[in-house]
């Protein structure tokens, strides 16, 4: 049975049973008057933030016009989305995820928000708690989850570009609250994206989704979120124009390059259009990147399968795995590849992980044991002793030096 065949309520929990896979999600549900229906939350306090952000005065205006789903914030770093149900022309229920945040907040964030938030005084300290425990959701995912909540309700396919954005206006004297970040974790994250622009490392989606909950990106004075975003766009274009550069990519392709997505980014009319823009960019000058540094000694077949290696680093990989997605028998290709790039299979393979594991040491706080495990080393001694042999001091090691820098 398709899922567009189950009643709606059956639809949205199996989205919900989906989505928990991988994290908590609050689920809400509101009568078209704004009345609450049911919810999975066991923190009610948290709808009266959503009304006191003006959420949900924006949800119920968007809808007399619009049935795309819509994107919420407030000014401390809190996120909802929002989809409706129609029967005809009549909206009859709003669907709302939320709230999440892209990035842990902080304590004195989380209090500033409580006490200008229009809560009793009675609820405030549990409401502290409560929001310390909201879930972390890069911005990536949760444009995703806000897609899949209106197919699951509409069964219509959007894309990111028709999801509207809100964020309420500053008061006249109001200023925004300055939420304090961990400024050495969103450096490092820096570094590893820089990376792999400059080393052309395809294998970079897990670390462009951490991104996303390292920073909020550039917080410029009382500009607006699509201003917000702009900026910090450019600089991160400004930033791997420059990064392409060192790995080897001519500065006139690279800034030419870089021109013409700064320009789209000025262009672009909603915050969707911008992250787009973004990633289309990250991606496109690591592959300029990777096809410079590619070496043209290799035939296609030793270049694809390097390129498998590299992009399956968090993977177990094999001889057998890699000849059938070349098409080789094992022993051809084993004698093959030594052939051409002079290293084993094995020996190239290691060479990759140790790659990746350094990028997890200096953009992570993940442990070794962690980082041994998610690169199937087997053990936390042959990691060790891998790393060692490879960059020539042992993993912790490495992370001390390097992020000291």
């Amino acid at each position: 049975m398709a899922l567009m065949d189950l009643p709606l309520g059956e639809r949205l929990q199996v989205l919900q049973d989906l989505l928990s896979c991988t994290g908590k999600m609050y689920a809400w549900c509101y009568d078209a008057e704004g009345k609450l229906v049911g919810t999975n939350c066991p923190d009610k306090v948290l709808d009266q933030v959503f009304f006191s952000s003006g959420c949900m005065e924006a949800v119920q205006n968007h809808a007399k016009a619009h049935r795309e789903p819509i994107l919420l914030s407030n000014h401390y770093g809190l996120s909802w989305s929002a989809a409706f149900e129609f029967e005809g022309d009549e909206l009859k229920r709003i669907h709302v995820f939320g709230p999440t945040t892209t990035t842990e907040l902080s304590y004195d964030g989380i209090s500033k928000a409580v006490q200008s938030a229009k809560i009793p005084n009675r609820w405030r300290p549990k409401l502290i708690k409560i929001l310390q425990r909201i879930p972390v959701v890069s911005t990536i995912d949760f444009f995703r989850q806000t897609l899949m909540l209106h197919y699951c309700i509409t069964g219509e396919q959007l894309t990111n570009a028709d999801i509207a954005f809100f964020e309420p206006a500053l008061k006249q004297g109001e200023r925004e609250p300055v939420i304090r970040k961990d400024r050495m974790n969103t450096y490092r994250t820096e570094q590893a994206l820089m990376r792999m622009v400059s080393e052309g490392d395809l294998n970079y989606k897990s670390v462009l989704h951490d991104a996303a909950s390292a920073s909020r990106g550039v917080q410029a004075g009382q500009m607006g979120s699509l201003d917000q975003v702009r900026v910090s766009q450019i600089v991160f274009i400004s930033l791997c124009t420059r990064a392409a550069i060192q790995g080897g990519l001519s500065p006139e392709v690279a800034y030419s390059r870089g021109d013409a997505y700064i320009q789209d980014i000025l262009d672009c009319k909603t915050v969707a259009d911008a992250a787009h823009i973004g990633h289309t960019m990250y991606d496109d000058f690591i592959h300029l990147v990777h096809k410079g540094r590619a070496n043209p000694d290799l035939s296609p077949q030793i270049q694809s399968c390097c390129d498998y290696i590299e992009l399956h680093a968090e993977e177990k990989l094999s001889l057998s795995d890699l000849a059938s997605h070349i098409g080789y028998a094992d022993y051809y290709l084993s004698r093959k590849f030594k052939t051409e790039t002079g290293f084993s299979i094995n020996d190239y393979i290691k060479i990759v992980k140790v790659e990746k594991a350094k990028t997890l040491l200096l953009s992570s706080d993940l442990s070794i044991q962690d980082i041994c495990e998610r690169l199937h080393f087997g053990s936390r001694s042959f990691f060790a002793e891998t790393f060692k042999e490879i960059a020539g001091i042992p993993p912790a090691a490495y992370r001390e030096q390097n992020r000291k820098r």
